[in-house]
């Protein structure tokens, strides 16, 4: 297994270097596996929405093609799953989301002064 940085999956997700898929899907196809860590993920979420323009919904499709996809692991799908749950079901930004479940799946309340963020379970706004 090889880590994944971001530009790595904007290829195999946007294919606006065709060539540049191909290898990826190539090196997947022959066994290869990415690994993607949290990190690539939120930058992979600013990426997709605020340079390619996807709306919310394209988004969580994007990471459920890869969550579904032979040769992509996630640092952790179930956190991956759960992240995009609070997304869907709320107004809460993505990286928030993200933040949050990391901290609560290691047993860890999140302090934030962010209002809206405060609502997620695990998440505790300081006044």
């Amino acid at each position: 297994m090889i880590a994944a940085d971001t530009n790595i999956l904007v290829r195999l997700l946007v294919n606006d270097v065709p060539e540049q898929a191909e290898v990826i899907r190539k090196m997947i196809k022959n066994g290869e596996w990415l690994y993607i860590n949290s990190v690539v993920l939120s930058e992979l979420f600013w990426v997709l929405t605020k340079v390619y323009g996807y709306p919310k919904n394209d988004f969580i499709a994007s990471i459920d093609v890869l969550l579904e996809s032979e040769g992509i692991h996630f640092f952790n799908a179930e956190i991956v799953k759960n992240v995009l749950s609070d997304f869907v079901q709320t107004k809460i930004g993505f990286v928030d989301c993200l933040i949050n479940e990391i901290n609560s799946s290691n047993g860890f309340k999140t302090l934030t002064f962010d209002k809206k963020a405060a609502k997620l379970d695990g998440m505790v706004l300081l006044n």
